[in-house]
């Protein structure tokens, strides 16, 4: 006879983000709001034309990104970390930067859910840690590769500084969290898929609460170069801040990014016996796969995602009221979510609003699918729609939905449906709704 299992509900209790636009949530969403851009020119590689020169770039390569500017792990442990030690100093020495953006945004994300870990406000047992991340550490791969070609030594540090899952094993680590510690590596639907695992393991009281969401630091020229070559970065652009454009007539290619952004996931009676303050609930999630092609989107693949998060969420489409869409920037990708969403949810209404956050703080592959939700909930928490930027003329194609550019829509936000799509045809979908 199988055991029938009451599902629990799931809230958020805690957020934190690195990003093109600020090293934490709060100047982040600021600047967001006030419709700035994270994306510029590449500074971290050093002189430009040097780079162009040494590497024999073509004339279109793209040397524009969404850094993380002035960011220093250091600092942000010395001022955040609970029960700061010495030790704590010594283990982000070994960290590639990928790990240390997961890791401060955990760091700001455990103190917004006010847990003390270190008074045992929540059993360790019943913590886990499921952080994704599309490449891992490029960065150190490339420049132990240089250190091998040129005779030295490799870093016996090396693996534990590129592998994907190091960046939720040192999280875990470094807060005792004994409860699941995995990696999901679903390419630009990692970050997602880990806050969709986190909601089920949840729902069936595996865990009490999951630090979830996604992570990269892959602006290398090499990564880059290899993005280029598949022609999916914008290489025309009047300025970098112009270069993302989703859904607009005359865009090219995404914008490669790097960043983090981390929630706090946590069972609903769990999250209240402490007193928590609750940003949304986490009502649905969707996963599927295109099974058409590696790069190009299906839309069916994404109709029946974001069908299935409807389904699980149990709510009709007509109960959304933002769409937090994929929304790279490509010429494919941008028609076939807009089609999608339009064969879902009908055309030409005034809701669901669409955003596009990319167009703000760039593609950061794995970790914008946490960095997006995140953004997603502060919507729904603050009945505010950050605009789409660069949206000067909307593709024919794309036509029948209500973008929100120019500036941000102040507006009652209940639910918001945030997509997540991926190389490899894997595609993920997330419902929050507003609690109380």
């Amino acid at each position: 006879m199988r055991k029938i299992i009451e599902l629990k509900r799931v809230v958020v209790t805690g957020i934190g983000m690195v990003t093109s636009l600020g090293l934490d949530v709060p100047t982040t969403w600021e600047a967001m709001l006030a419709g700035k851009s994270g994306i510029d020119w590449i500074t971290q590689w050093g002189d430009l034309d040097e780079v162009k020169a040494k590497y024999k770039l073509a004339e279109d390569f793209p040397l524009i990104a969404g850094e993380v500017k002035d960011f220093n792990i250091k600092d942000i442990v010395k001022q955040k970390k609970q029960g700061f030690s010495k030790e704590d100093l010594k283990q982000i020495k070994y960290m590639d930067p990928f790990i240390q953006f997961a890791y401060a945004a955990t760091l700001e994300a455990i103190a917004d859910s006010n847990v003390n870990l270190e008074k045992g406000d929540v059993d360790p047992y019943r913590i886990g840690v499921i952080i994704g991340s599309g490449l891992g550490g490029p960065q150190s791969w490339e420049n132990e590769f240089k250190r091998f070609l040129s005779g030295k030594k490799v870093s016996p540090f090396l693996i534990p500084r590129l592998i994907p899952n190091l960046a939720a094993g040192n999280v875990s680590i470094s807060f005792k969290a004994k409860g699941a510690n995995a990696c999901i590596a679903t390419a630009c639907a990692s970050g997602a898929h880990a806050i969709g695992e986190s909601f089920q393991r949840i729902q069936l009281g595996k865990e009490d609460a999951i630090a979830c969401g996604g992570t990269e630091a892959s602006i290398t020229p090499l990564t880059i170069a290899g993005f280029h070559a598949l022609k999916a970065l914008s290489a025309k652009y009047n300025t970098p801040q112009s270069a993302s454009r989703p859904f607009d007539s005359n865009r090219n290619g995404f914008v490669m990014a790097d960043g983090s952004g981390i929630l706090i996931l946590e069972e609903l009676e769990h999250a209240l016996n402490r007193g928590a303050k609750i940003y949304a609930e986490v009502i649905g999630f969707g996963m599927t796969g295109d099974a058409s092609h590696i790069t190009e989107p299906d839309v069916d693949g994404a109709i029946r995602c974001i069908k299935l998060a409807l389904e699980d969420a149990q709510i009709e489409p007509e109960a959304v009221d933002l769409i937090n869409p994929h929304a790279t920037s490509t010429p494919k990708g941008d028609i076939n979510e807009a089609n999608a969403i339009m064969e879902v949810f009908g055309s030409d209404r005034e809701r669901p609003f669409i955003t596009a956050n990319k167009s703000q703080v760039g593609h950061s592959l794995g970790a914008i699918g946490g960095i997006e939700a995140i953004l997603s909930v502060l919507s729904v928490y603050d009945d505010k729609v950050p605009p789409i930027l660069n949206l000067e003329q909307i593709d024919p194609e794309c036509r029948g939905l209500n973008y929100v550019y120019g500036e941000t829509k102040e507006a009652k936000i209940d639910t918001a449906l945030c997509n997540s799509f991926g190389f490899g045809g894997t595609n993920a979908t997330l419902i929050f709704r507003k609690y109380g």
